[in-house]
């Protein structure tokens, strides 16, 4: 999680958003997508929408980039946002601020968050109808040689209380995510699905969703429900709209500033109690990495949530000998035990290793072009994975990182450090070789860099997170 030394992230630019034509022609290189409307003179319009520039929607011309004059909009009723997602796309979301909520594709919602998908219509109550048209569109591979092209239009499933669509919003080895809509609570939900084969795989994944069912924090995925059906499982999880950090960070950088070291506290604050939390409940997540913390929200200074325990494990203190994870951010007792299997290690210190190697900014995979390259490495996941799944340079990448981290040779750009000693210096604790002198979360927390504005964090997380 790359920091500078400034204290404040610099404004937003507004050039782009809310550009307001009669038509698309003329829309400039950075728009991603668009709200094409017909005005109450029957006039066609369309709102721009380019990344992080988001575009708010309400009666307020002082406050708003497009205005509904009709007495039951709200001052501002909604804001629009494009953000880039870890695939490479854009995830167009739209957060509700109003008194009388927001209708989409005929479903009201209200007081949340939710994901535009091509095509989608969203309405302001007896006021105006918006269709989405995603510009930036990432085609599915296909599966085999007769799948539609292009694509079928979208179908829907009822899954218990659950409506689910076929948007697919990721996909992994084993588990799919797909938007649902929760009608009884009037939210989109997200919807990991996972096709178990034999009785043992349909036990190892109930572990993963009796922990994910049993937590409660505002920093952990929530979830809400789990339904089977036939040889699917389905897990109903909170939806975030924001994308994950690893997509944030990158997109930050490709704006040619990083998170402001505040903006950086601020995460891994939140994060730190995300990880007490579980830690207090002897869990420990074992694949903790930017793509698996999620942004509840767009804008700055988001709430983050950990998600995908795929991984995790009950009765965290005690050693296992199933090391998992993603190379570049495992310990150095977790490379060994993938090399040699009568080794163990500990899931707690390992979580507090990764929570460093995120803070740190990768110190162990110096010499790569840029912040994405981390993204490029494969999951070793067990020792039965075979390496011929990941590009050859991906296994190179991962064996010199597996080299740096057992030889300890990590390397801090002082560019970034120099002005932040404290923070370099929790980076160190978190990264100590020997886990059983690593610090702990608890030890983290209590960190210079973190009490030196404790106060301000305790506060800002009250006023915007913490429901009590």
């Amino acid at each position: 999680m790359p920091a500078a030394t400034h204290d404040r992230a610099p404004p937003p630019t507004w050039a782009s958003s809310g550009h307001r034509s009669a038509d698309c022609d003329g829309l400039s290189g950075d728009i991603c997508a668009k709200l094409v409307t017909t005005n109450k003179c029957g006039r066609r319009e369309v709102v721009a929408l380019s990344v992080n520039k988001p575009v708010t929607i309400g009666r307020n011309p002082a406050l708003c980039s497009y205005v509904l004059s009709d007495i039951v909009v709200s001052s501002i009723h909604c804001k629009v946002y494009a953000v880039p997602s870890g695939d490479g796309g854009v995830i167009v979301s739209c957060q509700d601020l109003s008194t009388n909520g927001v209708v989409l594709n005929g479903q009201k919602i209200r007081k949340t968050s939710v994901i535009l998908m091509d095509d989608d219509v969203l309405e302001i109550p007896s006021s105006q109808k918006f269709t989405c048209i995603h510009l930036v569109k990432q085609q599915p591979e296909k599966a085999n040689l007769f799948d539609p092209t292009p694509p079928q239009q979208p179908s829907y499933k009822q899954i218990g209380a659950y409506t689910v669509t076929s948007h697919c919003l990721g996909q992994g080895s084993f588990a799919s995510v797909h938007l649902a809509l929760d009608p009884t609570n009037h939210r989109q939900v997200a919807c990991k699905i996972i096709k178990t084969k034999k009785e043992h795989e349909l036990r190892s994944v109930m572990k993963e969703v009796r922990i994910l069912l049993a937590l409660n924090h505002p920093n952990i995925n929530r979830a809400y429900n789990v339904e089977v059906n036939g040889k699917f499982l389905h897990i109903f999880l909170q939806l975030c709209t924001g994308g994950d950090l690893f997509a944030y960070i990158v997109s930050r950088k490709e704006t040619e500033h990083r998170l402001c070291e505040g903006e950086a506290k601020y995460i891994m604050y939140q994060l730190l109690r995300g990880l007490t939390y579980l830690h207090n409940k002897m869990i420990c997540h074992r694949d903790l990495k930017p793509e698996n913390i999620l942004l509840q929200m767009p804008g700055s200074y988001p709430r983050i949530l950990i998600a995908d325990f795929g991984l995790a494990r009950p009765k965290a203190y005690q050693e296992t000998l199933n090391a998992c994870g993603t190379v570049c951010y495992l310990p150095p007792e977790a490379i060994l035990a993938l090399e040699h299997k009568d080794r163990g290690y500990v899931g707690m210190p390992s979580d507090c290793w990764s929570a460093g190697v995120i803070l740190g900014s990768h110190p162990f995979d110096y010499g790569s072009h840029d912040y994405n390259s981390s993204r490029q490495h494969g999951d070793e996941g067990s020792r039965s994975l075979n390496p011929s799944q990941f590009s050859q340079a991906s296994v190179d990448r991962n064996r010199i990182v597996k080299e740096r981290i057992l030889n300890y040779d990590l390397e801090y750009d002082k560019s970034i450090w120099k002005s932040i000693p404290d923070a370099q210096a929790l980076v160190s604790r978190l990264l100590i070789y020997d886990y059983q002198q690593r610090a702990t979360v608890y030890g983290a927390m209590r960190s210079s860099w973190i009490r030196s504005d404790l106060e301000h964090l305790d506060n800002a997380y009250r006023s915007r997170i913490s429901p009590s």
